[in-house]
């Protein structure tokens, strides 16, 4: 007895093949999406890292002028940190004026890229600002 070969039409492989390829085109679609995601959190991070090392040697530095960020705490030659500071304006009404309160500034560091001057990314933190105490208490 003879067995009677079951073979696949044209059509059914035509439409096999047009799912297979749908699938793969999603599925790349969805890697390319991945990785453009991993490479613009890698590079939010490191700019974040650029600014916290920075922000760490500032942070340590009492006057309101301090010198660049020494190359051994900041290597990076692509970029530089710019420190400036400035009132803080939004402090809630009870703590403004306090007796005994020591004053805020808001130190914003500026992370930019040297090819092109830009500022890439910022940061603002609200610290004690040690000139006004040095200068309140020599009164």
């Amino acid at each position: 007895m003879k067995r009677k070969l079951s073979r696949f039409t044209l059509v059914e492989v035509v439409v096999a093949l047009a799912i297979l390829t749908i699938s793969i085109t999603g599925f790349l679609q969805l890697l390319i999406a991945a990785q453009s995601r991993i490479v613009k959190s890698h590079d939010a991070w490191m700019r974040m890292h650029m600014l916290s090392q920075a922000a760490e040697y500032y942070m340590l530095m009492p006057q309101e002028d301090p010198p660049r960020v020494p190359e051994n705490i900041f290597p990076y030659s692509d970029f530089r940190v710019d420190c400036s500071y400035e009132e803080i304006d939004n402090l809630p009404e009870e703590y403004s004026n306090l007796v005994g309160q020591l004053p805020l500034k808001a130190m914003v560091l500026e992370l930019r890229r040297l090819s092109d001057e830009q500022t890439v990314d910022k940061l603002t933190i609200d610290r004690i600002s040690y000139e006004t105490t040095a200068g309140s208490t020599n009164e």
